[in-house]
């Protein structure tokens, strides 16, 4: 597993959502090990993204599968691995394994 995030990007977030919202919703997946909502430094405004830990990566997985779409305040939620979303990527499956079964 090392190398491997256990990190999840969480965007769409409705601006009126508080930490706890969110976090009675990601925690449906597994045990949050710590979430960051992400301000605005000027506004000190939400903005409508946020970062949540898992303990591995099997979690975190399982929180993009099963959490991606779901409602919050009326909107719906995108997940992805923090990596892939940093990177531009789009949406959970889409990677490759980094090495082939012998």
């Amino acid at each position: 597993m090392a190398g491997r995030s256990c990190t999840v990007f969480v965007g769409n977030i409705p601006y009126d959502a508080t930490e706890e919202d969110l976090r009675a919703v990601l925690s449906r997946a597994g045990t949050v090990d710590s979430f960051r909502l992400v301000y605005d430094k000027d506004t000190k405004q939400p903005k409508g993204y946020a970062f949540c830990d898992y303990s591995d990566n099997e979690t975190a997985m399982n929180a993009i599968k099963t959490l991606s779409d779901v409602e919050c305040n009326g909107r719906r939620l995108r997940l992805d691995l923090a990596d892939n979303a940093l990177r531009g990527g789009k949406g959970g499956g889409s990677m490759l394994p980094l090495a082939l079964p012998a």
